[in-house]
């Protein structure tokens, strides 16, 4: 994970559920910069000599302290459209209820990435603010054209995540022809993807379809659904995603949501200031991201 303010964290791991100690120092005796992504490409070959220092430094109380985006600088970000059964269901309209043939690829900016505790801003442009509860798998090797059965081999681990989207932005509302989608543009605004609290390692999540997803809007449940509803499984995107796009460690792929978002439900449900988003990955992590105004 990464403790301390805005653009000025430093990469920790968490000892338990209340306190953490710093990597930058057990980083420092390897001549390694002290950057989280640094450690995503590490953990095979320090993952050992890393818990043993763990357990003899000095811990600090995480009580009052900013969490940010467990990884900060990927070159990467990749999220995967309707890629629940039940999300392609419901956007029918859109989908004609058929599922894609081939993962659905959207990028996201990395500067969308904020804390998992961070306020979401609503920007002017938009009025249709949405959310999508996901699991975001972060890579930890180069990948390029891995087959499906050796790709979780590549995984250093995942973090729950929000992928947030300006729906009016999105759909081109105020184009003159349906053609003109802006989903790069939509999803990409500061704070349009929180993630956290923390990075939890591979070997933590052993059967990811026991993970669920669920969504709560000032404590409405919104989105409740698991893994296996989804189109492409992880191992299928990571392969269908290096075969286009070299992925490197700390690069991250965003899922896939369930049904339920604000944008299908009648009357639609957006996100307003005020609004409490809450993002829960069963057995990876909680978000909790207050909605206020863009200045």
């Amino acid at each position: 994970m990464n403790v301390g303010p805005p653009e000025s964290e430093q990469p920790a791991l968490l000892v338990d559920d209340h306190r953490w100690v710093p990597l930058t120092p057990f980083l420092a005796r390897y001549g390694v910069p002290g950057e989280m992504n640094a450690v995503i490409g590490l953990l095979p070959v320090l993952r050992d000599t890393l818990a043993d220092w763990a357990s003899t430094a000095t811990s600090h109380p995480l009580d009052g302290l900013r969490l940010g985006a467990p990884v900060t600088h990927p070159r990467s970000i990749v999220a995967v459209g309707a890629n629940t059964r039940s999300h392609v269901a419901e956007a029918s309209v859109h989908t004609g209820g058929h599922a894609a043939k081939r993962p659905m690829l959207i990028t996201k900016a990395v500067s969308a990435l904020c804390g998992p505790h961070d306020p979401i801003r609503r920007p002017p442009e938009t009025r249709k603010l949405d959310y999508e509860t996901e699991l975001a798998v972060v890579m930890g090797a180069a990948a390029s054209h891995v087959r499906p059965d050796e790709a979780m081999r590549y995984v250093a681990g995942y973090m729950a995540c929000s992928d947030v989207t300006a729906r009016d932005i999105q759909t081109g509302e105020d184009e003159d022809a349906d053609f003109y989608w802006q989903h790069f543009r939509s999803k990409s605004y500061p704070a349009f993807l929180p993630t956290g609290p923390w990075l939890l390692t591979a070997d933590e999540v052993t059967d990811l379809s026991k993970v669920t997803l669920q969504t709560y809007v000032n404590d409405e449940i919104r989105q409740d659904s698991d893994l296996t509803d989804l189109v492409f499984d992880v191992p299928a995107l990571i392969a269908s995603v290096s075969a286009c796009v070299p992925l490197l460690p700390g690069d991250i792929l965003v899922t896939g949501s369930p049904a339920g978002v604000g944008h299908f439900m009648s009357p639609p449900g957006y996100l307003e200031p005020g609004d409490t988003l809450r993002t829960v990955v069963g057995g990876v992590g909680e978000l909790r991201n207050r909605i206020e105004e863009a200045p």
